[in-house]
């Protein structure tokens, strides 16, 4: 993740219930038309937040959360309901490796994480790896001019073409955050 990583000390700001209001959730889950007993993997998971959200509107899937911070997953197993009942499972990664097996996941998304990948094919081939056929993608990331950290919407879609994904699909959802979903 690039030379920008996001400092622990500012987890109130990845934790604020605004940040729920980037993007409308019902309209994405609507498009991405999962399974009912899904499973959900959210790489950068941060605090959570986003991850329970999701689990809270698909209520018989399960969901599976990554970082590369040691700190942000000690907080989610400390503070959110779902990993202390075991529907959210959290655990450390590299930057560019999910440890999971092949053909696990119906979902695999990051949430204002692609502007800070070093690597960002080595990580979607990986993502790929592990949805099953017809599994899907969601990125969703900052535009150009809201945040000193973005990455153009071109840019995203190179890697996605580069990873292999098909049917990429953008969502006009946000003002601040581009939302694109892809096909395994």
């Amino acid at each position: 993740m690039n030379n920008h990583k996001f400092d622990v000390k500012k987890l109130n700001k990845l934790n604020n219930p605004e940040r729920l209001s980037l993007i409308d959730l019902d309209k994405i889950i609507e498009e991405l038309q999962l399974p009912k007993d899904s499973t959900i993997v959210d790489i950068g998971i941060g605090t959570g937040i986003f991850s329970e959200t999701f689990l809270s509107k698909l209520p018989n899937s399960k969901g599976l959360g990554f970082d590369i911070s040691e700190d942000m997953i000690k907080w989610v197993k400390e503070n959110r309901k779902d990993a202390s009942t075991g529907r959210l499972s959290v655990s450390i990664m590299s930057e560019n490796e999910i440890p999971l097996a092949e053909n696990t996941a119906d979902l695999v998304f990051m949430i204002t994480v692609h502007h800070e990948l070093k690597d960002p094919v080595s990580l979607l081939k990986d993502a790929k790896r592990v949805l099953k056929n017809d599994g899907k993608l969601l990125i969703c990331d900052w535009k150009e001019g809201v945040h000193k950290h973005f990455v153009t919407k071109e840019s995203i879609l190179q890697d996605l073409d580069l990873s292999g994904f098909k049917n990429i699909k953008e969502l006009n959802n946000s003002n601040k955050l581009i939302s694109l979903i892809a096909t395994k």
